[in-house]
Parts: structure tokens; sequence; C-alpha cells
């Protein structure tokens, strides 16, 4: 049975977030045309005109997000009072993300800056007044549930390679995270505004466990195979590592519906403009670019890796795994030193695909 920790959220205090996060810059940059069109279509809403990023994270990402919206507005109505609000937790970056939306690269400045703001909490939460919000995006973050979870799962790390009640259980979180993110959203949402999801996802694929083919499995896997070498050399609990699952779902577009067929508030509240899964023309190999260099190749996973995974392994793996007299900081040390090795050596057996689950939805 999963159980729930209620010390902390999965993604807390991400490490050297803006320096290791090319996918979610890269994500942004992709979406700049359908997040103008959206900021397009709303133009004319009464009232301040306001977008709010969930889950934003601290990094250049959260910049490039937010811009094509306002200059959607600024060159229809130049003199249109305008917001932006980034929201996330209270381990995000804020002093980071500050300096960056205030520097040179940011957009709080020029002729009708929007008014800045930040809401500090989950977004499994109310973050923001009822009907404030004229669009609203979620980017790479919606896949993360709103608890950590156990699971007796000696066979993988994550979600999609979890079989029988193991994964029908996790899918039940996932899908009641889910349903209650959307409620959240449409009370936030003024008639009218959009709400536009982009998270990893997954999709059908014969052979594969589960059938399903899911974004990064290829990191994931490396890192079941870091975590089992570990377990091996006497460094890392087994039974600490058996009960470690990442707290995270990647939908297929099927999963990323059923709230709406189950829920009949949900279909009231919401018309479905776009939901799909959204495959990348280059697979997704974030830095196939250097694999003629495995060590710079290596260098980039690992830092990717280390950026988003570091403080699960932490919270939930190497402190409650700790052993042959090794602390929670040399374990961390010495599993990124080994999936750098492996990475060097194995180089694409391991990249990171990538399928996106995009879901775009107006309240009515």
């Amino acid at each position: 049975m999963p159980e729930s920790d209620t010390d902390g959220r999965s993604t807390e205090g991400m490490v050297d977030y803006d320096a290791n996060s090319l996918a979610q810059k890269q994500h942004a940059l992709r979406n700049s045309d359908v997040i103008s069109e959206l900021a397009a279509r709303i133009s004319s809403l009464p009232g301040l005109l306001n977008f709010t990023d969930y889950g934003c994270g601290p990094g250049q990402s959260a910049i490039e997000t937010v811009r094509p919206a306002l200059a959607t507005w600024q060159k229809s109505n130049p003199s249109r009072a305008l917001s932006v609000c980034h929201a996330d937790l209270p381990g995000n970056d804020w002093n980071g993300l500050t300096g960056l939306v205030f520097g040179e690269t940011g957009y709080a400045a020029g002729p009708n800056a929007p008014l800045v703001q930040t809401a500090v909490g989950s977004f499994y939460e109310r973050m923001v007044p009822d009907a404030s919000v004229s669009l609203a995006t979620c980017f790479f973050a919606g896949h993360w549930l709103r608890t950590s979870v156990r699971f007796h799962a000696p066979e993988t790390i994550w979600f999609a390679d979890l079989t029988g009640d193991a994964r029908q259980q996790m899918w039940q979180r996932a899908e009641d995270d889910w349903t209650l993110f959307l409620r959240l959203r449409a009370e936030e949402l003024q008639p009218g505004g959009y709400l536009y999801v982009s998270s990893l996802g997954a999709v059908p694929e014969e052979g594969e466990i589960n059938q399903t083919a899911a974004s990064g499995r290829g990191i994931y896997r490396a890192l079941q195979a870091v975590t089992a070498s570990m377990v091996e050399d006497g460094l890392l609990d087994r039974d600490a590592a058996d009960h470690f699952v990442f707290g995270l779902w990647f939908m297929t577009e099927a999963e990323a519906r059923k709230p709406f067929e189950k829920h009949a508030d949900l279909d009231e509240a919401f018309e479905i403009d776009t939901i799909a899964v959204i495959p990348l023309d280059d697979g997704g190999d974030l830095f196939s670019a250097y694999l003629s260099d495995p060590v710079d190749y290596a260098r980039r996973y690992t830092g990717y890796t280390k950026a988003f995974a570091a403080t699960s392994l932490r919270a939930h793996l190497f402190e409650p795994g700790a052993s042959a007299g090794k602390d929670a900081q040399w374990l961390e040390d010495e599993f990124f030193r080994r999936l750098d090795a492996l990475y060097r050596e194995k180089t694409s057996i391991y990249a990171c695909e990538q399928w996106h689950t995009r879901v775009i939805l107006r309240r009515r």
C-alpha cells in the first residue's frame, strides 16, 4: 500500500535549476505561438488581464513562458492594465526568479510593464482569488504528485514500470491529484479564461512494460541501474530502495481525459479545446548535439537529472537508506558519480525521450 509522506512535497528544493533547465526553457520557447494565440483570444475580456504560471520554477523558462502573452496584450492595447503571478512552492528560489524578472532578460521594464506578484504554496491548494486569472499555464510541473509515495516495488523506482496493485494504486493517486488540480483552477479562472497544462506524457507502445512508453524512460532506468548497483555494493539499504518510487505520473491522452468523463462538475466548468500527446520531432534527446563527446554528454545529463531528482533522492532514498556508515551527502555524491560514469559508457542508450501531454481548457 502507498504511504503518504506528510513532511514535504515531491519537488521542493530543486538543485542548480536555472543552470540545468534546458528542457524547461526549450518547452517554453516551443509553445510561444500557442501562448500568443490564447492571449489574443482573451484580450477583450473585461478588467485586469492576469497571467498566472503554476509551478513556475526559478529559471529563465518562467520568463519565456510569460513573455509571449504580455507582448500580445501590450501590442493590442498598450494602455491595458496587466499583471503576472508566479506561483510555486515555498522552496522555490524566489530571489533568483525575481532577479530574472527585473533583470536585463526579464519582462518587468519598459512601457506598460505588468504588476508582478507571487503566490507561495502548492497548486494542490487554492493559490489566488476566485475568478482572478485570465490565462494560466502549468508547464512541466503537473506530473508531480501532491505528496511522495512509498510502494514495495523492488523492480523499479518510477511509475511506468510498476505492475499489478502497485501500479493501480499509484494511478489512483495521480488521477485524484489531477482531478483536484482541475477543480481548484476552475475556481481561480475567470469566465472565458484559458488553462494550458503541458507536462511530460506517455503513449501506447507494444512490447513496453504496461504497453506504454513514458517520457524520460532512459533517465529513470539509468537511475534504477545506479540504485541497484549501490544496493548490491552495500551502500544503500535494500528495503529503503525497494520502497522508493518517484512521486510523479506522466499521463496518456486517455488518462488526461478521465476526470471530464467521470465528473459532471468538471465537464460543466470547462470547454475542452485540446487534449493530446505531442511527440517531439527530434525524439527528445536533450543533448544529442553533444554525442560526439561522451564526457560532455554525460556531464550535461548528470547535471540535468540532478536538478530535478536530487532532493527526492536525498529525502526518500539516501537519508533513510544510508548504509555502511555513509551519510546522505556522501551517498548523493557517489550516486551522481556513478550516473555520470554510466552515461559516459552507454551514452544515448539512456537518452531522455519526450512526449508532451497538452491540455488546453476554456472556463465556461
